[in-house]
């Protein structure tokens, strides 16, 4: 038994590759994650006096010790822009790329790590960050000892 492939059946296979294929691009340039600046002392590492920061070229936010910000990006490479003053009172400016993991939603990136070492491993100033989770509170335990409470209004 011998199959003839119509050219309509070949339209429709390019169809559906073309179809998934965007979808896939889609969902890589598409995915939205969540960095958090930190400008907190950790590592050893002591928090920077003053910064001001830019992610993909947004407008410049001002950082103090103690600080976190949260900033919603879109993709996976983002430039991000720092600019602070060193000991000699001079504005100093670093831009420098980062790379989330692709299914990672939030992301930790510690700017006194990063200062204090910028030859140093990505994995090492942007961490995942995790939401702890909120403690139950009595109104999600209660619990209805009895079946037919519902009825008795009735």
């Amino acid at each position: 038994m011998k199959i003839h492939f119509k050219r309509s059946f070949f339209i429709r296979l390019a169809v559906i590759v073309i179809v998934l294929a965007i979808a896939v691009t889609m969902f890589f340039i598409g995915k939205e994650h969540t960095v958090l600046i930190d400008n907190q002392s950790r590592n050893g590492h002591k928090a920077l006096d003053y910064f001001e920061f830019s992610v993909d070229g947004s407008p410049m936010l001002d950082m103090a010790p103690m600080m976190r910000e949260l900033v919603n990006v879109t993709g996976q490479k983002h430039q991000v822009k720092l600019q602070y003053e060193n000991e000699d009172g001079k504005m100093m400016a670093v831009a420098f790329e980062i790379t989330i993991p692709l299914m990672q939603d939030m992301v930790l990136l510690s700017v006194p790590t990063f200062m204090a070492d910028m030859s140093q491993s990505q994995s090492v100033w942007l961490e995942p960050y995790e939401v702890a989770p909120s403690a139950p509170t009595e109104a999600d335990n209660t619990v209805i000892l009895d079946d037919m409470a519902s009825f008795s209004s009735l």
